[in-house]
């Protein structure tokens, strides 16, 4: 029977299409609630320093959550569809597709339980290669957490997308680089903490020692540098657990692909 796999695929260009959007949305966010307020300057003569901080942060887009909870769910359904096809190719007729899934498990007694649900379905040689991806399989061979895994990843963000708000945090950054000009001189580079940080209001950013400068009422100070904000995913339980969104999502994408590519070579 034909099975193609035109509609699996066209689930996962869709989880792309919501990563893009997602991509543009936090492009479009302001990391302050007033752009001409950006940073915040504070003299601080009795302690030798100038200190320079964030303004009053922006909240969150709260489009951010949803839009991952619909890129994981559509990649999550584009493997359940793929196991829906892998039957019908192997001679059911399309209601078995309401009995059918792809099995995402972290522990063996898990997959003893799909196993009874799907095995019969699809043929042997696919259930097998299904189960050989499993993450508490792969943790063996690679030395990680099966929840490290990118399936156990997508899993559980559908999971909890369908039970709770995803919790995508907007609010770290680092300091990249920053210099200071006293008047018409040349640039003097500043020491920064460039690890990431907590992006609050007030949040520090730098400070710049001024016991060697000799400053005066009629001195001026120009200041050159910035920060770089990133959107990170947090309290999931799972490996995508303080990445950035970016780095936590687009495997995921190429994971499913490839795989389905595989299933494909092998079975179609």
């Amino acid at each position: 029977m034909l099975a193609p796999l035109t509609g699996v695929r066209n689930k996962i260009k869709r989880a792309d299409n919501h990563l893009s959007e997602l991509k543009a949305a936090i492009d479009r966010w302001g990391t302050a609630k007033d752009e001409n307020n950006l940073f915040r300057i504070y003299h601080q003569p009795e302690r030798g320093q100038m200190v320079l901080r964030h303004g009053e942060v922006a909240p969150n887009d709260p489009d951010w959550p949803l839009i991952v909870g619909d890129f994981a769910h559509n990649l999550r359904s584009a493997l359940d569809h793929l196991v829906c096809q892998l039957a019908i190719l192997n001679g059911n007729d399309i209601s078995c597709c309401d009995k059918t899934f792809f099995p995402i498990c972290i522990g063996k007694p898990d997959f003893a339980k799909a196993e009874k649900m799907v095995k019969p379905l699809i043929s042997p040689e696919a259930f097998t290669d299904i189960e050989a991806l499993q993450p508490y399989k792969t943790a063996n061979i690679s030395g990680k957490q099966p929840t490290s895994s990118t399936l156990w990843i997508i899993s559980r963000l559908d999971i909890l997308d369908k039970h709770r708000m995803l919790v995508v945090v907007g609010k770290f950054f680092r300091t990249i680089d920053l210099c200071y000009a006293l008047n018409t001189g040349d640039p003097v580079k500043v020491d920064v903490d460039d690890t990431w940080r907590p992006l609050e209001d007030g949040a520090r950013i730098a400070s710049i020692d001024l016991t060697k400068l000799s400053l005066g009422p009629e001195d001026k100070m120009r200041l050159q540098g910035g920060t770089e904000v990133q959107v990170f995913i947090s309290e999931t339980g799972c490996g995508c657990d303080g990445l950035e969104v970016g780095i936590a999502l687009v495997p995921c994408i190429q994971y499913v692909s490839n795989l389905v590519d595989l299933f494909e070579a092998k079975f179609f």
